[in-house]
């Protein structure tokens, strides 16, 4: 029997139902086309304890070949599917079938099973105009220097007296939400009060724990629409009134930001002028792709995924390289309980 090794195969494409937006305030969807995301892969990349893990073959011809297939994970035959593991580590599959009398051998795709692990979501309301606002952002920058395990949200808000070049349309919304009264104003996992001096201690104590709950994001952007998915799993199932929040950030934006610590030895913004010229703005919150508290996630049971997906017009104004998706689970109270970041066209995990 031949025997040959194929140099490229178009594995494994869903098909999503999305949400083509121009939102209005409440984010009401207006239309809903049809839109898939295509993922080169032969198996998720990371999945959960005991969670099914679906192999999918997809030859270059478009054809399902799946059925017809034999799968082995770390050279051993697969004789049950789907498949699943109940230990955590890393593994590798590779699928053989028949094509015209021919044996065909599949490249070789690593993927793991994993215990989720938290990543706390910081939230910074601020604005070019607040000259105490740059703590924060300093505050932010330590916390990066210790921690991966973050997901940082700056939300801007104009001043009457001085326009915001990157105003964020429901601020107010979010300030009522979770009691805002002034700017600067630091939040951790959205309704806990990261207090200053901003300690890292607060973030990191819970930052990379183990949780039940992992979230993986997928976008991409083809002449100008952005399509993103989301994928949520549950060790034990959904929890009754979890809403998933999915927003879209851009960084490297430039504008001046007044500073009130230019004569502050101790602060990273001294001597930097008491307006900082050309300041780079990041994970600045540019619009909400679900509703601005979150969309409800429907009943779903242990280690089955739910899917979230839409799709948007991207304004003329947005630089596509530096945008990014954020998603988090959110409980009925508002209080983050997970979240996962990705740049736009990255296929990002469960982590």
């Amino acid at each position: 029997m031949i025997s040959k090794k194929v140099p490229k195969l178009f594995l494994l494409f869903i098909m999503l139902i999305s949400v083509a937006c121009s939102k209005t305030e409440e984010n009401v969807p207006l239309t809903t086309p049809t839109a898939q995301i295509v993922v080169d892969k032969l198996v998720r990349k990371a999945s959960l304890i005991n969670q099914e893990i679906p192999f999918k073959i997809v030859t270059e011809d478009g054809i399902d070949v799946t059925a017809d297939a034999t799968f082995y994970v770390n050279g051993e035959l697969v004789n049950e599917m789907p498949f699943s593991s109940d230990v955590i580590g890393d593994f590798e599959v590779y699928g053989v079938y028949m094509e015209d009398g021919v044996e065909i051998t599949t490249n070789t795709e690593s993927f793991s099973v994993i215990i989720p692990k938290r990543k706390v979501v910081v939230e910074d309301y601020t604005g070019t105009w607040c000259g105490f606002c740059p703590r924060v952002a300093g505050a932010i920058y330590s916390l990066s220097e210790e921690t991966n395990d973050i997901t940082v949200i700056a939300i801007h808000e104009t001043n009457n007296n001085f326009p915001e070049p990157m105003h964020f349309g429901q601020v107010q919304l979010l300030k009522d939400a979770f009691s805002v009264d002034g700017l600067p104003a630091a939040r951790l996992n959205r309704t806990e009060d990261w207090a200053t001096p901003h300690p890292n201690s607060a973030v990191t104590s819970m930052a990379g724990l183990d949780t039940n709950l992992a979230i993986a994001i997928n976008s991409e952007v083809e002449e100008g629409e952005l399509l993103v998915q989301v994928n949520v799993v549950y060790e034990e199932g959904s929890v009754q009134g979890d809403k998933l929040v999915v927003y879209l950030l851009e960084d490297g934006i430039i504008s001046d930001q007044f500073n009130y610590y230019n004569d502050d030895t101790t602060s990273p913004f001294y001597n930097m002028g008491d307006i900082i010229p050309d300041f780079e703005h990041n994970e600045v919150l540019r619009n909400s792709l679900s509703s601005v508290l979150g969309d409800a996630i429907p009943v779903t049971a242990q280690l089955t995924e739910h899917i979230w997906s839409d799709t948007i017009t991207l304004p003329s104004n947005y630089v596509v390289e530096n945008l990014s998706i954020v998603a988090m689970v959110v409980s009925s109270d508002n209080t983050a309980r997970n979240s996962q970041h990705a740049h736009v066209n990255e296929d990002k995990s469960y982590e």
